[in-house]
């Protein structure tokens, strides 16, 4: 009886007073002590009032049941499927959406469901893991800003690798304690990239030349990022497995006094314990070296530019533990430089090439240095 005369009253009531009646019914429903026979005729007008063409009148169902655990599943779900302006309340704090309907929701929904689902207040790793595979890029910020998120270090990345060109994202991200050297890396790529293009987009450089420029100042910052990283040997494979581990990075960390990443990437691309790869560096003369040096993957013509490197690195001691120090010696580079005096090799020319460029920028770095702090490089000379 209730149904058919709160529909008949609905098909000549204005908007405004249907969302006011179906508003007060929802509450009703909610916290009026019915009758069961009572409260299954509202959840029944309830339910057909999902068909009101005016979204203001299931707006005002939304509202109500939004947060409410007594709400009816049938009519959550039903509302949480509806257009952007009804389900977001729903998206965002209904206590019955499962875990498993959250994720068709996603997976099917537009940005402001997928921001609304996003801004949980607890969002499962499941669930945070779907986002990251299928969110845009302002769903993905709204998951990392989510202290309520359970977002793991692969559901970040593989945001990072998706929408790391996105500032918001990015910014969203970096702000988390959590952040590996991995998502660090990934950021890196993903703005060198993009300034690449902008220089070549704009005519400053030629598109292989920005691409160089990109390569090298990637090269740079994974020499910074591995000198935090609290475990080197990951992060090389974690560079290895997204191609940007090359033998001119292993170089650059041996150049650079930095044992610890070189002897890292010998023992990830080898697959050799770390301890073994330590004992083969320390006899870096010897066939375990030049052994361990192939496995990685290294060039066999590039053995005796190592040699050289790692017999100044004994001559001259290795890098202390801060980042900051992780810089190309320029002793060092023109050390491996001589080992590459005479050689016709086209394999050797390219790595006296590479030596050259690394020279000429340790000797950029040395000289700003010198300019930054003066009293510094007397001392140094002295």
């Amino acid at each position: 009886m209730i149904v058919e005369r709160f529909l008949e009253w609905a098909a000549v009531a204005p908007p405004h007073m249907r969302a006011e009646a179906v508003g007060a019914l929802a509450r009703s429903y909610l916290h009026g002590d019915l009758e069961p026979h009572l409260r299954a005729e509202v959840e029944a007008v309830l339910t057909c009032i999902l068909d009101d063409a005016a979204i203001s009148v299931r707006c005002a169902i939304a509202e109500a049941f939004a947060a409410s655990p007594e709400a009816s599943p049938a009519i959550v779900l039903s509302l949480a499927q509806d257009a952007p302006d009804v389900a977001e309340p729903i998206l965002r704090r209904s206590p019955l959406l499962a875990d498993a309907e959250l994720v068709d929701l996603v997976a099917l929904g537009g940005e402001r469901v997928q921001i609304a689902v996003a801004g949980r207040p607890t969002v499962s790793a499941p669930l945070a893991a779907a986002i990251a595979e299928v969110g845009t890029a302002g769903a993905c910020a709204a998951l990392a800003t989510n202290p309520g998120a359970r977002l793991t270090r692969s559901g970040a990345a593989r945001i990072a690798t998706r929408h790391g060109g996105d500032g918001a994202v990015r910014d969203a991200l970096i702000a988390r304690a959590d952040l590996g050297p991995e998502l660090r890396a990934i950021f890196m790529r993903s703005v060198a990239d993009a300034l690449s293009s902008f220089v070549a987009d704009c005519g400053w450089l030629r598109a292989d030349r920005a691409r160089k420029a990109a390569d090298e100042a990637c090269e740079r910052g994974a020499i910074a990022i591995a000198a935090g990283a609290s475990d080197a040997r990951a992060f090389v494979l974690h560079l290895a497995a997204h191609g940007q581990f090359s033998p001119s990075l292993a170089l650059r960390a041996l150049l650079s006094r930095d044992l610890v990443l070189f002897e890292a990437a010998l023992s990830a691309l080898s697959g050799q314990s770390p301890r073994r790869v330590a004992g083969f560096v320390r006899d870096f003369e010897g066939r375990g070296f030049a052994a361990v040096f192939a496995e990685a993957g290294l060039p066999k013509s590039a053995l005796p530019v190592f040699r050289a490197a790692l017999a100044a690195e004994r001559e001259f001691g290795f890098a202390g533990s801060s980042a900051g120090e992780r810089m190309l010696s320029r002793r060092i580079v023109e050390r491996a430089l001589t080992a590459c005096e005479g050689a016709s090799t086209e394999d050797l020319a390219s790595m006296r090439a590479l030596l050259r460029r690394f020279a000429a920028e340790a000797a950029r770095e040395e000289a700003r240095r010198a300019y930054a702090s003066p009293d510094t490089a007397v001392a140094e000379a002295a």
